[in-house]
């Protein structure tokens, strides 16, 4: 039954999966915004490396990319906005 299940979901309609990753990149958007308020608010130095600040704008950078060259709504939708965000706490950081 499991797997009949698994194959079932691995081969459903393109349009779920699209729906999905808008979900999903939302929760990851999500996250990042959580992050960029935090470091609004925070009253000290960051606790963030160079390296996951500038690593994460590559990787939203390259997954943009990606969508955009097969067009995948939601891998464009969703990195755009992984992008902005990360973006945006870079400058909060580094300003």
């Amino acid at each position: 039954m499991l797997k009949t299940v698994w194959h079932h979901l691995l081969t459903s309609n393109e349009r779920y999966w699209d729906f999905a990753g808008i979900l999903f990149g939302g929760i990851g958007a999500f996250a990042l915004l959580g992050q960029l308020l935090n470091e609004i608010n925070r009253h000290g130095e960051s606790t963030l490396s160079m390296t996951f600040l500038f690593g994460y704008v590559v990787v939203f950078m390259f997954w943009l990319l990606y969508g955009v060259r097969f067009k995948r709504p939601a891998i464009v939708l969703t990195n755009s906005a992984c992008l902005a965000l990360q973006s945006m706490i870079v400058i909060v950081v580094i300003g």
